[in-house]
């Protein structure tokens, strides 16, 4: 079994101090993106190189069994710039590749992404690049002087999270107005702030004949990053007699910034919100998370 010379926090300790212009994105339970597959994709928060924003992203291709790399411009100009992407080795203070790549960037809000094959997964661990489940990818500019140090984050799947069920309790629901969202308090699952939201007449297609339900994810904690956060969960609302619950399973990605759009408009038609799910006026909402992605700086 392959082993690192010296502890990983350390290893990042040492990138960031010795290779200005990079940022460095180490994943944690990297085996865990093969089994959620619309996991696959991992994505870095904005980061600044050199006055500039961009975001990396890498992708793992679970049937080729090779991964990609791809630098984003995050900044509303075009640019065309020298650029390298790599994954760094975890046994000797090196990276690879190290051959420089010249392409211009597009400054549209969803521009095209060309991305660069680094490695199949075989080599990532047989030359010490994937070692303990965990994986360092990066970026640079080679060609821009700055006195900053190098910077780093840690993106991680979380099955199970702590707090990884909650209910909302509504008391005298025929109170609700029936033509506006309503909103449960915030809670915290990994490292940002989540709301469930329900539509009591629905929403969207479900507008009129069925009750919609969503989850909303808000703000981070602790000046965290805000990065894309993947969820798979379930949003159930509860049987208080037979516990025959109505629950639905589904994966999302939640922007960074507000998002609200992650639910079902149509969750169970409005014929069947009487007993045993709405008994005294009363009804339980709730949402549990199979996983979700956490990052961090680091």
């Amino acid at each position: 079994m392959l082993r690192r010379p010296i502890p990983i926090e350390k290893m990042v300790q040492e990138f960031k101090k010795n290779h200005p212009n990079s940022h460095l994105l180490k994943i944690d339970k990297f085996s865990l993106l093969a089994k959620y597959g619309a996991a696959a994709r991992v994505e870095s928060s904005v980061f600044e190189i050199c006055g500039r924003k961009w975001k990396i992203n890498v992708e793992y291709d679970k049937d080729a069994e090779h991964v990609s790399i791809y630098l984003e411009n995050q900044d509303p100009v075009n640019v065309k710039l020298k650029f390298q992407v790599y994954v760094v080795s975890q046994l000797k203070p090196e990276w690879y590749p190290k051959n420089n790549v010249i392409m211009e960037f597009d400054a549209s809000p969803n521009p095209t992404l060309q991305g660069i094959k680094l490695m199949s997964l075989c080599g990532l661990k047989s030359k010490g690049f994937l070692i303990e489940d965990c994986c360092m990818f990066g970026a640079t500019l080679p060609d821009q002087e700055t006195e900053r140090p190098g910077t780093a984050e840690c993106y991680s799947l979380i099955e199970k999270p702590l707090n990884d069920k909650v209910t909302w309790m509504m008391t005298k629901f025929s109170s609700f107005d029936p033509e506006k969202a309503h909103l449960s308090n915030p809670f915290v699952v990994g490292n940002r702030k989540w709301r469930i939201e329900v539509h009591p007449r629905g929403y969207k297609r479900g507008k009129g004949e069925s009750f919609s339900v969503y989850l909303v994810g808000e703000g981070f904690i602790n000046n965290e990053p805000k990065a894309e956060t993947f969820v798979k969960c379930k949003l159930r609302v509860l049987d208080q007699v037979n516990r025959n619950h109505v629950e639905k399973t589904a994966s999302y990605w939640v922007d960074a910034e507000y998002d609200r759009d992650n639910g079902f408009d149509e969750f169970m038609p409005l014929s069947k919100l009487c007993e045993p799910y709405l008994v005294k006026d009363k009804l339980y909402v709730g949402v549990e998370f199979e996983v979700i992605s956490v990052t961090k700086y680091v």
